[in-house]
């Protein structure tokens, strides 16, 4: 049952930073995308956690989707100051916060 709240927390996390993107805002001089420049890790993200979903007793595949959950946090963390373009910053990073910890809470 854990395994598959961290599966829908992950989706949750990246849903709400796709929902976020999708503000009009026009005040972005330096054409600032967040959500296109981490989607090669969100679809890794994606790609493991269905992996994960299917087999959750698998040591390596529960390692190797908290290993794309990191990656992914992580550069959803080098663009906050893209998300500060739009006022988006507090939201983003209080996202980032709340997965890492439920991803702390994964053991493989």
């Amino acid at each position: 049952m854990r395994t598959i709240k961290m599966i829908l927390l992950g989706l949750v996390l990246s849903g709400s930073v796709c929902f976020l993107s999708c503000k009009d805002d026009d005040d972005d001089p330096q054409g600032c995308d967040y959500v296109t420049e981490t989607q090669d890790e969100l679809t890794t993200l994606n790609e493991a956690a269905a992996a994960y979903g299917a087999d959750p007793t698998n040591p390596a595949k529960c390692q190797a989707y908290k290993d794309a959950y990191q990656a992914y946090l992580d550069e959803l963390e080098d663009h906050l100051d893209c998300a500060a373009l739009s006022g988006q910053q507090a939201e983003l990073q209080n996202s980032i916060d709340q997965a890492q910890a439920q991803l702390a809470l994964l053991q493989c």
